[in-house]
């Protein structure tokens, strides 16, 4: 729609064509509702002169105006002038500007989707936008990015230009969790004999960790780490162990820390088990036997005996047994004692 051009007109032409253009009409000549007028006057009385000219715009490049649309054009006009006066009308011509309805566009900087550490800091690459009649159209920028939580999150832009035309644009921000546990603790252990608890295994990382142990019959673990023998372990089971040497009995197991997000890590550790008190401390006894010479006259006597108060016997050169008083000792896995008698007779 082409209206008259009214910047070369002098001030009395400008008066008879806004009084043609705008007539003073009532809501009845538009066809429209009491209530509908006084809707658009309140909403137009509210409006600041910038708000008026985007709206004014708006209505005149519809191809078909309604009566509504008529109406309100109406109101807008008039509500111009009161606020601007007759120079105003210059801005009512549809041949010096053309209606603004195209939104800015905006252009996301960097990479999206942007994926951040779990744990680590986000900093956010920003966004740009551009105006086709809006010389600098500025952005505004809202997040629910929490990197201290695996997820999927969203960036969103947002512009507008004076004409109140208004765009989004977003970028998907990807939390996630590519690191491994840590391990802490130490890969030794050592504890005493006949005990069942070893000792507690630690590893650090941004999320929650659990631990399982393998390669082992004899140890297990929790899931928090804490590390024991399924059976208390005896020192002197050691295999090969004859007397206290000083060293420990060695258990060896894989650890294994996994996190959150199955991220996997794993610990050969070695538990050294010590002595109490001595190889003696298992004592134990024993039975042993013993052989002894004793001369008689001019005799020699050949003897056995069994030590742990058993009775030897003796002869000698096939004479009668004659009573006679010795000590023998014997040795075995233990220690023993043993007291014999035998009797000599001799011609």
């Amino acid at each position: 729609m082409n209206i008259i051009k009214f910047k070369n007109l002098n001030v009395l032409s400008i008066a008879l064509a806004f009084c043609l253009l705008v007539p003073n009409v009532q809501a009845n000549e538009f066809g429209i509702s009491d209530s509908m007028y006084q809707e658009f006057e309140n909403r137009v009385n509210s409006m600041s002169l910038e708000q008026l000219n985007a709206r004014r715009m708006v209505l005149l490049a519809e191809d078909s105006p309604s009566d509504e649309t008529r109406a309100e054009l109406s109101m807008i006009q008039k509500a111009l002038i009161a606020i601007a006066g007759l120079g105003a009308l210059s801005a009512l011509t549809d041949d010096d500007k053309k209606v603004d309805t195209v939104a800015p566009v905006i252009t996301v900087t960097g990479t999206n989707p942007a994926t951040v550490e779990l744990g680590t800091a986000y900093t956010d690459a920003g966004a740009s936008a551009t105006d086709d009649n809006d010389a600098s159209v500025t952005v505004t920028t809202s997040s629910n990015v929490d990197t201290n939580t695996v997820g999927s999150y969203t960036v969103t832009y947002t512009a507008s230009d004076l004409a109140g035309n208004s765009s989004t644009a977003t970028r998907t921000v990807n939390v996630t969790d590519t690191t491994a546990p840590v391990f802490t603790s130490s890969s030794t252990f050592i504890v005493s004999e006949n005990v069942t608890t070893i000792g507690t295994v630690t590893a650090t990382d941004a999320d929650t960790v659990t631990f399982t142990i393998s390669d082992t019959t004899v140890m297990a673990i929790s899931s928090s780490g804490a590390l024991t023998f399924t059976t208390a372990i005896n020192y002197e089971d050691k295999p090969g162990l004859f007397e206290y040497d000083g060293s420990t009995y060695d258990f060896t197991a894989t650890v294994t820390a996994t996190d959150a997000s199955s991220n996997t890590t794993t610990q050969s550790i070695t538990v050294q088990v010590q002595d109490v008190g001595g190889i003696d401390d298992d004592e134990g006894t024993g039975t042993g036997t013993g052989t002894g010479t004793i001369t008689g006259g001019e005799s020699t006597l050949e003897e056995t005996g069994t030590v742990d108060g058993s009775t030897e016997t003796a002869t000698v050169d096939g004479s009668t047994v004659v009573p006679s008083t010795d000590t023998g000792t014997g040795t075995g896995s233990g220690t023993g004692t043993g007291t014999d008698s035998t009797t000599e007779t001799s011609s």
